[in-house]
């Protein structure tokens, strides 16, 4: 009988129907609840919530690390793989050292890396936290990564397989009807409000769309920081900007339907596969994004790429550029089809069940 190999899932995770706090939680919400639509059984080993103080935080993440640890080397009956979204860093040894404890206890490890600095951090062999991430992938018996400029890169520390595991989409694109835009030209910021994701930069932008007589309207989706939250208003005072504040992962794309750009002017050292952008092409949004992380692979040829150091203006000037030139149609329709093909939940989930499936295969036959 071909029983389904049963999950636990580490690492940040989103609580069931609350706004994810970044794009680790969210992309592992989303990949649990579709192995569960799939049939597969999956415990949850989340990470600490953020707290406000560092102290807090610190203190949070240490007694989460120690409990999850001793929980994975007590309940490892209840599970055949640990898959681990490792947050490297600082967190390198506790996170090998619960990964330890499955290995001690028979089970199989797959290391889920996502982050964009990836290659920056094992680029120097020297440093013990390299050493340490070196070591884990080494253990690993199945290495998925998040953007595919790292499937070769991530093969130099592993005989383990290098399995491509985007972020996607639940959902494909529906059935969008894309026109030249008719009123304002709607532009739509999603990430963590701080000020590395680039949201100043888009503030600059309707700013000088505004100036030049187009009628534009930005909006922003995410938390801030109350103090941050201030100052930003202060920036955007007497602007067409709306803040929404965060919003839950399902109503995400209900949110942003009919907007017209996605505006992403990304500055993050640990930029990766950017699950808004991902959800803004399947909406038709066209992306106007900083060329960080995995951004140009994703893009392609469905907008434009723009240098991390750009300002509001280059982006306001694609923007009047795509609208007058008519591209804003087939730019929006190679968006949605783009993701439809690439990065949703039926491109992407059943192929790393058949690798579960593998690992399962091989350990019985060792066996």
């Amino acid at each position: 009988m071909n029983v389904p190999p049963r999950i636990a899932y580490c690492g940040p995770i989103a609580r069931p129907g609350e706004p994810a706090r970044g794009g680790y939680e969210s992309a592992n919400r989303r990949l649990i609840d579709d192995l569960r639509g799939h049939g597969l059984a999956v415990i949850e080993y989340p990470y600490a919530p953020e707290r406000l103080t560092p102290a807090g935080k610190a203190l949070a993440y240490a007694s989460n690390f120690a409990g999850t640890a001793a929980r994975v080397l007590a309940e490892a009956g209840r599970f055949d793989i640990l898959h681990i979204t490792p947050l490297r860093r600082h967190f390198i040894l506790p996170e090998a050292v619960i990964c330890m404890n499955a290995k001690a206890r028979g089970r199989k490890i797959v290391v889920d890396i996502r982050a964009g600095c990836f290659m920056r951090e094992m680029s120097r062999p020297g440093a013990m936290r390299a050493r340490a991430e070196a070591q884990l992938l080494r253990r690993a018996d199945l290495v998925t990564v998040e953007g595919l400029e790292y499937v070769e890169f991530a093969g130099r520390f592993t005989d383990a397989p290098v399995h491509y595991l985007p972020n996607y989409v639940s959902q494909g694109p529906g059935g969008l009807e894309p026109g030249a835009p008719v009123g304002p030209v709607r532009l739509v910021f999603l990430a963590r409000i701080v000020p590395e994701k680039g949201i100043e930069t888009a503030i600059e932008a309707v700013r000088s769309l505004v100036a030049t007589g187009h009628d534009a309207t930005l909006d922003v989706l995410g938390g801030a920081s109350p103090d941050y939250a201030r100052r930003l208003d202060a920036l955007a005072d007497g602007l067409p900007v709306t803040f929404r504040g965060a919003i839950k992962a399902e109503d995400v794309r209900r949110t942003i339907r009919g907007a017209h750009f996605f505006i992403f002017p990304t500055r993050h050292d640990g930029e990766g596969h950017s699950n808004a952008l991902t959800e803004a092409m399947a909406e038709g949004l066209v992306p106007l994004c900083a060329d960080n992380g995995f951004n140009r692979s994703i893009v392609a040829q469905c907008g434009r790429i723009f240098e991390k150091q750009d300002g509001g203006e280059a982006y306001a000037q694609a923007v009047r550029e795509i609208v007058a030139s008519g591209e804003w149609s087939d730019l929006s329709r190679r968006a949605a089809m783009r993701i439809a093909q690439n990065y949703t939940a039926e491109t992407v989930v059943p192929g790393l069940i058949e690798r579960y499936r593998d690992l399962m295969e091989g350990a019985r036959k060792a066996a």
